[in-house]
């Protein structure tokens, strides 16, 4: 990710489910269906309607439709949480509608039982609601780096499976959620097809 980020790439879908893990525990990144490249002001806007992983999704993402690599850190976040639950569901059982109100409230996930202050607190940063306020992939690595260089015990195995994480429904075994498309046009506005691309409606006024 601090590569991509160095080459003004913005990933849009980091997750666990996009990172793979190779032979001799090579770590790579997949799924650039929604990777955009940033202009010269590292922002990528959205002008279409799709279906977005809003529970990976930064808060500027989600209410400006605005991309950078800080909203990729957000996103890295979560993907701490997954790690640290060992695959457990983001938010669970909060709909996408509930977390849209719980986001603008500064809520943001409890810490596992499982995880050290230390992992937590980079997690909170990652989440902080000013992208610039977040740290970039290369303090994140040299910040991890230093932490396994210390052999802190950064989180444990020992997790408790009842917990309602370990409960819900992965990303990609959940069914297609009716909300999901009211939320797309609630965020993105209204839309329609210019050779089958959707772009955004805007009322005019009138004359």
């Amino acid at each position: 990710m601090e590569y991509l980020s160095s080459i003004k790439l913005v990933h849009r879908d980091l997750a666990a489910r996009n990172v793979l893990v190779g032979a001799g525990k090579n770590v790579k990144i997949s799924d650039f269906g929604l990777t955009r490249k940033v202009n010269d002001e590292q922002v990528y806007v959205s002008m279409h309607t799709r279906r977005l992983p809003l529970k990976w999704m930064s808060v500027e993402a989600i209410f400006d439709q605005l991309f950078t690599s800080f909203s990729d850190v957000w996103s890295y976040g979560v993907v701490l949480f997954e790690i640290v639950t060992l695959g457990g569901t983001p938010y669970p059982t909060i709909g996408n509608r509930e977390l849209l109100s719980l986001l603008k409230t500064g809520y943001r996930m409890d810490r596992p039982e499982n995880c050290s202050e230390i992992i937590y607190d980079i997690m909170l940063h990652c989440w902080n609601e000013d992208p610039l306020q977040r740290p970039t992939f290369r303090e994140l690595s040299k910040h991890l780096e230093e932490i396994i260089s210390r052999g802190e015990r950064y989180f444990t195995f020992d997790v408790d499976e009842k917990n309602i994480y370990y409960n819900v429904a992965s990303f990609n075994s959940l069914p297609p959620e009716i909300d999901d498309d009211v939320l797309e046009d609630m965020l993105f506005k209204k839309t329609s097809l210019v050779n089958d691309e959707p772009v955004l409606i805007t009322h005019q006024p009138s004359a």
